[in-house]
């Protein structure tokens, strides 16, 4: 049985193969008689005062010739792979084939004529007409072939997508500088696509009528509205490397809406340098920052991390896994990935080992709980790590809301456990990442990531040869369990978006931002210091789903509904960076501030806190472990009352299936 299900599908495409064999043979035969019948305005002429039939006169009697011929032509379709290209794929690539190839038979065909004597008497016209046929004969054989495919699923939408594959793809470079010079050079030298450059776009007032090797600038980025609204543009290239997202947000968003494809070109400094591929990028939802992206340079600031032993906790997760990948790209000693999820840890480690061959003899997992004191004293024991990225925290805020007293055992006292062990063992230094949920925490969550950051603080006094800092920002974009992969879902589903609140703004970064921020807090830190990244503006969540819409080329409010939940429990409206009795003061690095805060514990007190917190964990009523966090994180007992109360007034909409 296994033999026989090999053996059809190969049958299947020789059978396929010598069907479409024999149709190009009767397609040449036919443009040979047509071509004749044409040029003589008839199949039948005078021949020595005889009417003769034209097939007769030219063809029959060189037969050999022309079957030679017709095998050749054969010959050079098939060298030519016109044979193995799928009939639902046949394109213009397709079409290139045909053309070359019958140039190359009708070569032949004239050369054999010419040395049997044949072409004598044999009128010339007839090759030109020949070869117009055999292209459009063999092609169209094809192209219907194509059409005939694609009308099974598509129907007469087939004729509409066959249109698209036969037209050069008309394309608007946006800036006009030396990269978007650079593209379209790149673009007239690509044999795979067509592509019909109509123009560039740029704000520089003395480029506007000038040409740019032979394509006219036609104004500036705003005149991209004319053209969309013209139907003129069939994808749109940014090539303004330097551009921050808030500046291309809006022509990227009317793209998206006409259906118009936009791609973003990385800058050839970035290419040389070796920051991004040289290949065109789709342009995402981070790319659309409402502000300029934070990018350092860890080349030199990731020298502390070059030959070390360095250990991430939570290294399956969305940062921790972004962690281990440019710390590996920084030549580490070894690296040790640990986590709960041997799943996640897994596919972690999987990644690594491709992307980093190097490195592979050197990676480890370790699987166990950062609370568990045991079980870290075992792995720190058996990797002795000199850096430790502490990465492992329960984040869902709801969650945490219906598990208090494993939000606090995780958290809270699964950083004790790591800077406690990080101090015993001599690590040179700890990084603990917070969250802006942190500041006026009004959540379980919050408060237990306040609470972290306590822990560090302490500890950074009892182990004063081991540099411990707390790296704290706002959301993170694509992590598990943001917005965006969750609206993604819902779009896709045809929604409804649902979001708690229409006024519901958050902070936003993305990735490798949190990631970079890490590593620099690490490089920079004094032990006990807080940090955080200058985040720019807070963004309206209700802006970012209606985005997100858009650029998937459909209307919000009209093909995807949006629907008000009511915040959950625990959540803010609006979030923010710091308290009142917390100070900003600048680093020595851009964007990265340091938070002074006062002091809340000397340091045998907060171990009594601690104490007593696990005391509470180990009973593990959510009662008193609630009372505990109003005793001892500052306004958290009033943030909530203010979260509910928001709540109270906010306006829900009728939440249909599906809201979350």
């Amino acid at each position: 049985m296994d033999k026989l299900s090999a053996i059809v599908p190969k049958f299947l495409a020789r059978f396929g193969v010598a069907v479409l064999m024999i149709a190009d043979a009767i397609a040449l035969t036919g443009a040979l008689f047509l071509s004749l019948a044409l040029r003589f305005d008839g199949v039948m002429i005078l021949q020595a005062g005889e009417p003769t039939n034209v097939i007769e006169a030219y063809v029959l009697r060189h037969w050999v010739i022309f079957a030679i011929a017709l095998v050749g032509y054969l010959g050079f379709f098939a060298l030519f792979r016109l044979y193995r290209y799928a009939w639902r794929f046949a394109s213009i690539e397709m079409i290139w084939g045909v053309v070359f190839a019958n140039n190359l038979g009708l070569f032949l065909l004239v050369l054999l004529m010419k040395f049997s004597g044949a072409l004598t008497g044999f009128p010339r016209s007839v090759f030109i007409i020949f070869w117009v046929l055999s292209i459009l004969t063999v092609g169209g054989v094809r192209i219907l072939l194509r059409l005939a495919n694609m009308s099974r699923t598509d129907g007469w939408h087939a004729l509409r997508l066959l249109k698209r594959d036969f037209r050069p793809k008309r394309v608007v470079i946006m800036g006009g500088g030396s990269d978007g010079a650079r593209l379209l050079s790149a673009l007239h030298e690509d044999v795979a696509e067509v592509y019909s450059v109509i123009g560039f776009l740029d704000d520089k007032p003395q480029k506007c009528g000038m040409y740019i090797r032979g394509v006219r600038v036609l104004g500036p980025l705003a005149h991209l509205y004319k053209l969309l609204a013209d139907h003129a543009v069939d994808e749109v290239l940014i090539a303004i490397p330097d551009a921050a997202g808030a500046e291309i947000h809006d022509y990227v968003l009317a793209c998206r809406k006409q259906h118009v494809s936009v791609k973003v070109i990385p800058g050839l400094r970035d290419v040389l340098t070796r920051k991004v591929q040289a290949r065109l990028e789709d342009i995402s939802i981070e790319d659309l920052l409402r502000r300029q992206p934070v990018c350092i340079d860890l080349t030199e600031i990731g020298q502390y991390l070059a030959g070390k032993r360095v250990l991430v906790t939570g290294a399956g997760g969305s940062i921790g896994s972004e962690l281990c990948r440019q710390i590996a790209a920084l030549r580490p000693e070894s690296l040790v990935l640990f986590g709960h999820g041997e799943n996640s840890i897994h596919q972690t480690y999987q990644e690594l080992t491709v992307s980093h061959p190097a490195l592979a003899g050197h990676l480890f997992m370790a699987i166990g709980s950062v609370a568990d004191d045991v079980r870290v004293d075992q792995i720190f024991h058996a990797y002795h790590p000199q850096v430790v990225f502490h990465a492992a925290a329960h984040k869902h805020v709801p969650i945490m809301e219906q598990n208090v007293p494993e939000a606090l055992q995780n958290n809270v006292m699964g950083t004790r456990c790591i800077a406690d062990t990080s101090g015993r063992y001599g690590v040179e230094r700890m990084v603990l990442i917070s969250t802006d949920k942190a500041a006026y925490p009004s959540s379980v969550m919050g408060a237990t990531k306040w609470l972290c950051e306590e822990v560090v603080r302490a500890f950074a006094e009892v182990y004063p040869n081991t540099i411990m800092v707390t790296v704290r920002f706002g959301n993170v974009l694509g992590s598990r369990g943001s917005v965006v992969p969750i609206f993604r879902e819902q779009i896709r589903r045809g929604g409804p978006i649902t979001i708690t609140h229409p006024d519901v703004t958050r902070f936003f970064m993305t990735i490798p931002e949190a990631v970079q921020l890490v590593l620099q807090a690490g490089a920079i830190g004094i032990s006990g210091n807080l940090f955080l990244l200058d985040m720019g503006e807070p963004v309206k969540i209700l802006d970012m789903a209606r985005d997100m819409v858009r650029l998937s080329g459909l209307e919000p409010d009209v093909d995807i509904p949006i629907t008000f939940t009511g915040l959950r429990p625990g959540e803010k409206l609006h979030e923010v960076l710091t308290n009142d009795d917390e100070m900003l003061e600048q680093s020595a690095c851009e964007g990265l501030s340091v938070v002074h805060r006062p002091t809340y514990f000397n340091v045998g007190d907060f171990r009594g806190v601690l104490r007593r917190l696990q005391q509470l964990i180990s009973i593990g009523k959510s009662e008193e472990l609630m009372q505990f966090l109003c005793d001892t994180v500052p306004g958290f007992a009033n943030q909530r009352l203010i979260a509910e109360m928001t709540d109270a007034e906010a306006p829900i909409a009728p939440a249909r299936p599906g809201a979350m």
